[in-house]
């Protein structure tokens, strides 16, 4: 019974010390990444009218590439990726391709991609126009 006793207190100092280097920031809360959701607002270009935001979230080894627009019209489904370069000076190659924006929103699941590669002003969102491919309506950089 003494030997139960001396292996609960064990157990429980452990339990306290965990949660207080988890608290602190320390001990296993230093392995989370460092950034799991990223916000992208995404300004009207060529007098579009269209703008909005864009969340990216880790999810294991994928990036969830979820786009809320406005502005854009109704029944139309509007392209939309991920390229390198900034909004002012964009690869027209895309990157990663997004589901067209239709109705103004659309989900993505970009597999065996970090976030973190993502990040840092490296990669914009752009939503092209429908009918001419070369024209962008929207951009945000992801940062």
């Amino acid at each position: 019974m003494k030997r139960l006793s001396v292996l609960a207190a064990g157990l429980a100092a452990a339990i306290v010390l965990t949660g207080a280097a988890a608290l602190s920031g320390t001990g296993a809360m230093t392995n989370m990444p460092a950034a799991s959701v990223a916000n992208v607002t995404l300004t009207a270009e060529h007098g579009s009218g269209q703008h909005g935001t864009a969340t990216l979230v880790q999810r294991g080894d994928s990036v969830v590439v979820t786009l809320i627009m406005s502005g854009i019209p109704v029944g139309v489904a509007e392209p939309a990726h991920i390229h390198p370069g900034t909004c002012a000076k964009l690869n027209p190659v895309p990157r990663y391709p997004l589901t067209n924006a239709t109705n103004g929103a659309t989900t993505t699941t970009i597999k065996n991609v970090k976030l973190a590669s993502l990040l840092g002003g490296k990669y914009a969102i752009n939503v092209h126009n429908a009918a001419d491919l070369r024209i962008y309506v929207a951009c945000g950089p992801i940062k």
